[in-house]
């Protein structure tokens, strides 16, 4: 009997047993997985895309995360609750499941946006305290020291001086009058020792060399060290400035200027000669004002501002800031992966944001293609071929009379045409209105609706063509553009040379560097 009672509770656990396990398998049977996982992926993945081609910038887009991660934790709570309520009114509601990797993943975004904060305030307080000239940790090998020379060099005339320095802000100007080159340093190092300061300071000196008939300034790579350099040369020296890490001021010089900068802003005035400029700084500044000759830009930059250009304007790359120009005498482009644009001429200005391109007095012909702007352009004369999508097109132009096509989607088009001027329009737009100066009929049919006619005897063709947006047609009455393009304002000003620095007392005389066989006569002093 003791042995049946016992079998009999050890099979009524196992039917405890087996009935638990039942109700788990029907529990997750019924539990449904969250869509807020892959939606999580499916951004991230769009978003590492993006910034892997280019058409966004990994710091912008870190920034932009540190300041509103918690809308992410919103938007997964609100998909959360969404689909509560459509499960309660299924009938046999089930239980919604987020996955452990998916709040791992949720818990990393958060880290992530709280650290790329945490960074930024850091920052913050580190240049306020320090001053934005270093970029890494250099203070953390010991303390500031500072030393400045003089050094000078004669340059044959044609030749090209070459300026290489890794770690440090470069100022050049064209103000030598007695036919050489003279550079001020100023080295920052830092070290515990003064004996290691020293030595640093030895490494950063910087040395005149040859190659072919240029003259080559070299600073050496030191860490913990940089040196500014203060570089003036005669006005008609070429000049090429090779800076990874500072900013570069180039002002007075009569002769062609190539630049290539990493991590700075770059100021550029008053030059007679062709600029040609590479950047790879997503946050840098670049100002350009005053130069006879063309300018190239190629790379990718922050906020650009260019004015007084005699020749052509050519930037090419990803600008991740504001794009301002101001009077271009010769042809204008502007390329990146978003949006291409061209012009003849620019007499006033052309200003490219974030969602807005905006241009007055351009002559044609006029080609842009771009998405996701509100387009206005003033007083274009000559043809103009505008595509745009997801914003507005606003276009007046100036008698002559040009072919005029605007093709958008999404977005009205406003068009504003020589009241006396002779053309053949044809436009059409769907879901949206019809309006002219010209006293031609619409012609509706369903959704759609169509302009057609021949005004003032016909002459070039005006093609609008549109979708979800309203087609205006007016009568505009602006005076045309000069036959040639309005004088710069004024003779080149050069950027305000900034004063030497200050001499600092009870410094250790620094040996000359040896000169090479073919090395002009160098002569330097240390202060």
């Amino acid at each position: 009997m003791r042995q049946a009672a016992k079998a009999q509770s050890q099979a009524a656990k196992a039917q405890r047993r087996a009935a638990m396990a039942q109700a788990r398998y029907q529990r997750r049977s019924l539990r449904r997985r969250s869509v807020v996982g892959p939606l999580l992926i499916l951004a991230l993945g769009v978003v590492f895309l993006l910034a892997q081609v280019g058409r966004i910038s990994w710091s912008w887009s870190l920034d932009w995360f540190g300041r509103w991660w918690p809308a992410v934790l919103v938007a997964a709570g609100l998909i959360l609750l969404l689909e509560w309520a459509l499960d309660q009114r299924r009938e046999a509601p089930g239980a919604r499941s987020l996955g452990g990797g998916v709040v791992f993943l949720l818990v990393l975004l958060v880290l992530a946006g709280v650290s790329s904060r945490a960074i930024e305030n850091g920052t913050d307080w580190k240049n306020h305290a320090f001053g934005p000239g270093f970029l890494g940790f250099d203070q953390m090998f010991g303390e500031q020291h500072d030393a400045y020379d003089d050094w000078s060099s004669t340059i044959t005339a044609g030749s090209a001086l070459i300026i290489r320095d890794p770690h440090g802000d470069v100022t050049v100007t064209g103000s030598s009058s007695d036919g050489q080159v003279h550079v001020n340093v100023h080295k920052h190092v830092y070290a515990w020792k003064d004996s290691d300061a020293q030595s640093m300071e030895n490494e950063l000196q910087p040395a005149f060399s040859n190659e072919g008939k240029d003259l080559v300034l070299t600073v050496a790579t030191v860490r913990g060290g940089q040196a500014d350099l203060t570089v003036t040369v005669p006005a008609a020296t070429a000049v090429t400035v090779n800076d990874d890490r500072g900013d570069v001021s180039v002002s007075q010089l009569h002769a062609a200027l190539t630049l290539s900068a990493n991590r700075g802003d770059v100021n550029i005035n008053g030059i007679t000669g062709d600029v040609q400029a590479s950047l790879n700084d997503d946050n840098a500044t670049l100002t350009l004002q005053n130069i006879t000759g063309g300018v190239t830009i190629e790379g990718h930059s922050g906020n650009i501002d260019i004015s007084d250009v005699s020749g052509t304007v050519h930037l090419q790359g990803e600008f991740f800031g504001d794009t301002h120009l101001e009077r271009v005498g010769g042809q204008v482009r502007f390329e990146t992966n978003r949006t291409q644009f061209s012009a003849t001429r620019l007499d006033d200005e052309f200003s490219v944001e974030k969602d807005s391109l905006d241009a007055d007095q351009l002559l044609g012909p006029v080609v842009l293609k771009t998405s996701d702007k509100n387009i206005t352009l003033d007083r274009v004369q000559g043809d103009v071929d505008v595509t745009d999508s997801n914003g507005s097109v606003a276009v007046t132009h100036t008698p002559p009379l040009g072919v005029v096509e605007i093709l958008n989607h999404h977005g009205s088009v406003d068009v504003g045409l020589p009241g006396s001027a002779g053309f053949v329009l044809n436009a059409q737009t769907r879901n949206g209105d019809m309006e002219n100066d010209f006293g031609l009929s619409t012609v509706d049919q369903n959704e759609s609706h169509s302009l057609r006619g021949t005004v003032a005897g016909g002459g070039p063709t005006v093609t609008i063509e549109t979708t979800d947006g309203d087609v205006t047609v007016r009568k505009s009455s602006v005076a045309p553009l000069p036959a040639s393009p309005p004088a710069l304002p004024g003779s080149p000003k050069a950027v305000p040379v900034p004063p030497a620095p200050p001499k600092a007392p009870k410094l250790t005389k620094l040996p000359k560097p040896a000169a090479s066989p073919t090395t002009p006569p160098v002569t330097g002093t240390t202060l």
